[in-house]
């Protein structure tokens, strides 16, 4: 994406603005939608999401963007001997028969594994290095096709890098124009977003190998315990308080990792947006300041054709009757009006994008360590953005922010409780419902009250509520984390968290948080 030239004029003033307007609408289309499925992604990630389905849509959204007839999304892993290999994520199934289509898809899911180094993507794998084969018929990096193999007629590769390390790549062919510089330059947020999900999953699987392999842990101390208790209890007791000091650091290990990811994902797509954004803003606010100066010139022109036109005889006044005529043919005074109205919603949006992406970086900053003064209102209007869209389709969210004072914490922190609690009191809400986010002063206490609409909650499952890996959601839809994450964040930060809730009437927590000393 280039940065448009301050000043240029083409070449007619009337070809001009259908034009450009028509680049402009195609431009912001696309970058909207870039937008949008890069925050769908970042979104899918945190909660989980299936690796093949995410990289499968994003595969999809990447087809549209370039026109692309087929390609494919996947991880670039070694061999024991060190050679790379490509194992996909998503991939179109262009198979040239039924039976090896049926096969294909059937493998698809699974991720399919591609070694061979010399062909097109090949190249990329060896080189790490992006490929561009406008004419790959003739490209001597070719590796031929099979009989029955769709046409090739131009491919693009680009690999994933992290740092030095190249972690995946991607493969688009076919586009009716070929690629270009252009192309490439508007896919690196696409490219970084992919990385940094592939870097985010390969540390969610080690997550997953240290969560199995203290859940065995866990299982041996259970059967060893069952024996202990009938010798000592003591014992038993001393082997309880090891259980539970496991499933807390399994936790915070969990969730340490899971906002590292989140954060390089995040990081990068403020990063590529932000660049876009600043010059598109500042493109759009020259534009204004010429809009105006062109308008001011346009009523002097027609002031001056008033002066003059009766006077006017020949060539001259057969000009102006031209100019007159235009004028009303296109409806100037409309046009211009219009003009400025385009402008403003342009401006406008753009400020909603740098806003969004501002509470994005402030969501994910990383810990001082260090407690510092912290704004409670402020980090829920924060965290309300960032979980808006989860919310917007489910609930009607009512804010009554009271004045309180500020807190002793960690806001990053703060913003997770936050999180858990809005989508928690989300998910309970079956259908449309409300939420309603509150905050008082009590004594020298900061109180946070989210209340829902949704389903309640027995006893015997408020019990339980805080219990690691505790949930009442389908398997693969949760850990039961979040509130146990939650209560231990709250605890370092010396409050509590209360609930009140019935079956049927809704559920509301409280967080009670000590006013920082200063003040009170």
């Amino acid at each position: 994406m280039k940065k448009a030239v301050s000043g240029r004029r083409p070449a007619t003033t009337r070809e001009r603005p259908p034009s450009r307007q028509k680049a402009t609408e195609r431009a912001l289309q696309a970058s909207n939608l870039l937008l949008q499925a890069l925050t769908e992604a970042h979104l899918e990630f945190t909660r989980g999401s299936d690796a093949h389905n995410l990289f499968d849509k994003l595969l999809q959204v990447l087809l549209e963007l370039t026109q692309s007839e087929y390609g494919f999304i996947g991880e670039v892993l070694r061999d024991p001997d060190g050679e790379p290999y490509f194992r996909s994520h998503a991939i179109t199934n262009i198979a040239w028969t039924e039976e090896l289509r049926e096969h294909v898809a059937r493998q698809i899911p699974l991720g399919l594994e591609f070694r061979n180094a010399h062909t097109l993507f090949g190249a990329v794998l060896t080189s790490g290095e992006i490929v561009v084969a406008n004419e790959p018929a003739t490209d001597p990096r070719r590796g031929g096709l099979p009989p029955g193999h769709p046409p090739l007629v131009a491919f693009l590769g680009l690999p994933l890098k992290f740092g030095d390390e190249m972690v995946g790549m991607l493969g688009i062919a076919n586009r009716p124009d070929g690629y270009g510089p252009d192309v490439i330059e508007f896919l690196q947020p696409f490219v970084a977003t992919c990385c940094s999900i592939i870097v985010g999953w390969r540390s969610e699987r080690q997550r997953r190998n240290a969560e199995e392999l203290l859940r065995q842990r866990e299982e041996e101390l259970r059967r060893h315990r069952s024996q202990l208790e009938e010798l000592v209890q003591s014992r038993t007791e001393k082997l309880r308080f090891t259980t539970q000091a496991l499933e807390e650091r399994q936790a915070q290990l969990i969730q340490a990792e899971r906002m590292a990811s989140l954060g390089h994902l995040v990081a990068g797509i403020a990063h590529e947006i932000n660049n876009p954004l600043g010059y598109m803003t500042s493109n759009l606010a020259t534009l204004t300041q010429y809009l105006s100066v062109f308008t001011e010139l346009l009523n002097d022109y027609r002031e001056l054709a008033t002066a003059v036109g009766p006077g006017l005889h020949g060539p001259a006044a057969d000009l102006l009757a031209r100019i007159r005529a235009l004028q009303d043919e296109e409806d100037l005074d409309y046009l211009l009006s219009d003009v400025k109205e385009l402008l403003k919603d342009s401006r406008e949006g753009a400020q909603r994008v740098a806003d969004m992406v501002q509470s994005l970086k402030a969501y994910v900053r990383d810990d001082s360590g260090q407690p510092e003064l912290v704004d409670v209102n402020k980090e829920l209007a924060t965290t309300l953005k960032v979980v808006w869209n989860q919310l917007k389709y489910r609930c009607e969210v009512k804010s009554d922010y009271g004045q309180i004072p500020p807190i002793l914490g960690q806001p990053a922190q703060l913003n997770q409780v936050f999180t858990h609690l809005l989508l928690n009191a989300a998910q309970a809400i079956s259908q449309r419902g409300v939420i309603h986010v509150s905050t008082r002063h009590e004594a020298n206490e900061v109180l946070v009250d989210i209340s829902d609409t949704g389903h309640g909650m027995t006893p015997e499952v408020l019990s339980k509520l805080f219990t690691p890996f505790f949930t009442t959601r389908p398997p693969g839809k949760g850990v039961g984390l979040g509130l146990s994450i939650s209560e231990g964040i709250v605890s370092r930060h010396h409050g509590r968290i209360e609930v009140r809730s019935q079956p049927g009437q809704g559920s509301t927590f409280t967080i009670r948080l000590p006013v920082a000393r200063d003040f009170y």
